[in-house]
């Protein structure tokens, strides 16, 4: 009887640490005086992004991931291919036949029309692979909000990894972004 307990005991603290030990790293920073409770849309710009390895996703890889994550989101996530399309139509600029740096210009310039915010990804894939959303608000260009979340040093650069951190930094958007909303419900 006493193996037994002591084995569940063990069982039970490696549950717990195990835990502990296997959570991503994570950072979020709310510029001052940023309202991200009035962002309803938003926008996903092209990722900054060059593949490291071979193996590694490509970009039109890296941006489908991260919008299939936002599944989890309650906010409005438009696609970068939608965002383009809906640039397209009603500003008659075809972002998807320029060089980058002008598509992103491009991009800033009309996604006000579309969206209340967008955001870009860059990936830094060093030692870890480690991922950086901004917010910016559409239209101004200033920065909201900015997360960083580190996978593991066992996680590789795959989908079901870029999809679990994207979940997290849509997650912990919301958060924010509703406990900002309670804080200004309570000033009210």
């Amino acid at each position: 009887m006493t193996k037994f307990l002591k084995l569940l005991v063990l069982t039970f603290m490696f549950a717990a640490f195990g835990a502990v030990a296997f959570a991503h790293s994570d950072r979020e920073t709310i510029t001052e005086g940023a309202d991200l409770s009035s962002v309803h849309r938003i926008a996903l710009g092209w990722p900054l992004y060059i593949k490291a390895e071979e193996t590694d996703l490509s970009d039109r890889e890296v941006i489908e991931t991260v919008f299939g994550a936002s599944k989890v989101a309650r906010t409005y996530v438009i696609s970068y291919d939608d965002a383009v399309k809906n640039i397209k139509s009603s500003n008659k600029v075809d972002i998807s036949v320029l060089d980058k740096k002008k598509a992103a210009a491009e991009f800033k310039k009309y996604i006000k029309n579309h969206a209340d915010a967008y955001v870009i990804l860059t990936v830094a894939n060093n030692s870890r692979l480690t991922l950086f959303f901004d917010v910016y608000q559409a239209g101004t260009d200033n920065l909201l909000y900015t997360y960083q979340i580190e996978a593991n040093r066992s996680d590789k650069s795959t989908k079901p990894t870029y999809n679990t951190l994207s979940e997290q930094f849509y997650k912990h958007f919301e958060r924010a972004a509703n406990e900002q909303q309670k804080k200004n419900a309570k000033k009210n």
